[in-house]
């Protein structure tokens, strides 16, 4: 019975969770326990416990008397977010410098280097996913399971914030896949000091992307 309980909190935690994270619910928009626990096909109970969950991460304010929100996007948080990927990935990316997969590198390098090919135009979610994968890669490069768990909450918040972001995805695809590029490269090169410099100015330069959106 517990281990059921459990699981139908963890499953609407995850469902309610991405419905934030793609910005489905929206940033500020109330949170409607009982439809969701509709859709889910489950009591609001464990609903109630994902939110309570969700709260914890900082994704939904509670209001005493007023209900649930998806919390918003402040200037702070952009500031703070990127501010913490930049010290965390750039320090990740020259430790596994010497010993990242090349064989992964390289899949990555042709997933960048085709997705603007003729008749593989690559659709802004898909472009998301790929950016993330990448990142995901090289945090994962360090096996750390602290550093990668703390850093995957990073990357929620990161994501509804790209997605906010999709009516510039054609001016950021563009920069995107060259900078992408330089970082695979400097990798393959082993070259530690190239790697620091193009991630930390891809991290800036996606900062500033998202500052517009304020």
């Amino acid at each position: 019975m517990v281990s059921k309980r459990l699981s139908l909190k963890e499953k609407a935690y995850e469902f309610i969770k991405n419905k934030i994270i793609t910005c489905e619910l929206m940033p500020g928009s109330d949170i409607e326990e009982d439809e969701l626990a509709l859709e889910l096909g489950i009591s609001r109970t464990p609903v109630r416990e994902a939110i309570l969950r969700l709260e914890q991460e900082k994704l939904v304010n509670i209001y005493p008397r007023k209900g649930s929100f998806v919390a918003p996007i402040t200037l702070n948080d952009i500031q703070e977010i990127f501010q913490i990927r930049e010290i965390v990935e750039v320090q990740v990316a020259k430790i596994v410098c010497k010993s990242i997969s090349k064989e992964k590198l390289l899949y990555f390098k042709e997933q960048f280097d085709k997705m603007d090919e003729e008749g593989n135009l690559i659709s802004y979610r898909d472009f998301f996913e790929l950016d993330l994968k990448f990142h995901k890669f090289i945090v994962t490069s360090n096996d750390n399971q602290y550093l990668i768990e703390f850093i995957n909450k990073i990357y929620d918040k990161d994501y509804r914030i790209r997605v906010l972001t999709t009516s510039m995805f054609e001016e950021e695809r563009k920069r995107n896949k060259k900078e992408h590029l330089d970082i695979i490269n400097a990798f393959l090169e082993k070259n530690e000091e190239k790697v620091e410099k193009y991630l930390r100015e891809h991290i800036k330069n996606s900062k500033k992307g998202a500052l517009k959106i304020l």
